[in-house]
């Protein structure tokens, strides 16, 4: 026989609330499990790759690369600069004296020549006034004299009486008479190619 009474009845719906709502909590919990790994597993790999610096490094790693300081100031020597080594002149533009001048030779005392920003810290190197005067400066070494070859047809870009402005283009064989009648000496640029004096360049200084 069922029991249709309201006591009855009650149970029956109690038991079926019950039951509906542990179905429900069981749903809840797998949608939160499901929509929560994903979540979790995307910001561990956003923290991963935010914590490992490969642009920093890589950018640090290449301003490096790019930085020269320079190891010896005679590197800064204007020309081809004033450290050609120990064989004969090579190939280019060299500063320096001529000591003596032959028909077919010269013999050269190499020196560095600096101007500018060199010149001061070249000076400043050797204990000189820097910046020196007139922006320019003068390094000889070396106590070495070169014997050069002169090229057929030498020109000699030449100041006759030390005015910048009174500036002439003559002959090596004139040059070489005349310069010893000016009473003085400047300082000279020789263009060397092949192995011989193609052109001399006096350098005029204040």
């Amino acid at each position: 026989m069922s029991d249709t009474s309201p006591r009855g009845a009650h149970l029956i719906f109690l038991l079926v609330a019950a039951t509906w709502a542990v179905s429900a909590c069981g749903s809840d919990t797998a949608a939160v499990t499901a929509t929560s790994s994903p979540e979790s597993t995307t910001t561990s790999s956003a923290a991963q790759t935010a914590t490992t610096g490969t642009a920093v490094a890589t950018t640090t790693s290449t301003a490096a690369a790019t930085t020269t300081i320079p190891t010896d100031s005679n590197d800064l020597a204007s020309g081809s600069g004033c450290t050609p080594g120990a064989g004969d002149l090579p190939d280019g533009e060299w500063f320096g004296f001529v000591i003596e001048r032959g028909n077919t030779t010269i013999d050269f005392d190499l020196a560095c020549w600096f101007f500018g920003d060199a010149a001061a810290v070249a000076a400043a190197e050797d204990g000189e006034e820097s910046p020196p005067p007139n922006d320019y400066y003068i390094r000889n070494e070396s106590d070495r004299i070169r014997t050069l070859a002169l090229a057929e047809g030498v020109e000699v870009v030449y100041y006759p009486d030390g005015d910048p402005n009174n500036v002439r283009t003559i002959e090596y064989a004139d040059w070489a008479e005349l310069v010893d009648q000016r009473g003085y000496e400047l300082g000279v640029w020789l263009a060397v190619e092949t192995g011989m004096v193609i052109l001399i360049e006096e350098q005029w200084v204040p």
